[in-house]
């Protein structure tokens, strides 16, 4: 059974693989991106008829009734939204823009919708292990030097705040490019690796959990009100499967 997803930050690294993985299934996906032309540049196919709207603007520039609009009828509602490396996007503004677009988008969404966020492992949650005292220090100067850290920390704090509507934050470890899923990757319900660790994960392999979430009820249940952290795993890993 098809059906209908919003994707912000669609045009990122990884929002573009949720966008083509949930069109592939043969759903319908509301996309908001700054460009049209680039969204459609990003896609395997020039056309998808009405199973794919794109959105042109900037998310925190729509109106409370314009998102309510976009995701009406959603079954999921997806942020992959993120700050752009660069001096204006780190110290620029919007400096909250992750965590004013949870809070816009959850209050516009239907209450039947699930949410899922794309954070990052570097977000401490209560119940993982405490890390070593030189990683708390960096992240405590992260915290206060870099806005970016301190919003995706305030994303998630408000999510965690909020049980009434259903959610999941996806925590990736360090990220890199491919240009397909492998689906060789582990979920854990708790950050265990060092923050300056080998580990890594495809942002394709990210978006390809954020699809199971949106699509396999039982995948969803496990991770819902939680925040799981993806590793890709090691070809040696991988060889002996």
């Amino acid at each position: 059974m098809s059906s209908k997803i919003f994707v912000a930050g669609a045009t990122g690294a990884t929002g573009k693989h949720v966008v083509q993985m949930m069109l592939d299934k043969g759903n319908s996906v509301v996309a908001v991106a700054r460009s049209k032309d680039k969204m459609a540049s990003l896609l395997k196919e020039k056309d998808y008829g009405d199973r794919l709207h794109i959105h042109e603007a900037s998310l925190l520039d729509l109106s409370d009734d314009e998102l309510a609009t976009l995701t009406k009828d959603c079954t999921a509602v997806v942020s992959c939204l993120g700050h752009n490396m660069s001096f204006s996007g780190l110290w620029g503004k919007p400096r909250q823009l992750v965590t004013d677009a949870v809070r816009r988008l959850t209050s516009a969404m239907p209450t039947s919708a699930k949410f899922i966020l794309m954070g990052s492992d570097g977000v401490q949650q209560p119940y993982d292990p405490i890390r070593p005292a030189s990683e708390r220090t960096i992240l405590f100067l992260l915290r206060y030097l870099v806005p970016p850290h301190a919003d995706n920390e305030g994303a998630a704090a408000y999510l965690n705040d909020h049980k009434d509507f259903a959610w999941s934050v996806v925590r990736p470890t360090n990220l890199v490019d491919a240009d397909e899923a492998s689906g060789k990757y582990d979920i854990f319900e708790k950050s265990e690796v060092s923050l300056f660790g080998s580990e890594t994960v495809s942002r394709a392999d990210v978006a390809h959990f954020m699809v199971e979430l949106m699509t396999n009820k039982k995948t969803f249940e496990t991770w819902k009100h939680k925040m799981p952290v993806v590793i890709g795993k090691k070809p040696e890993q991988n060889d002996e499967l």
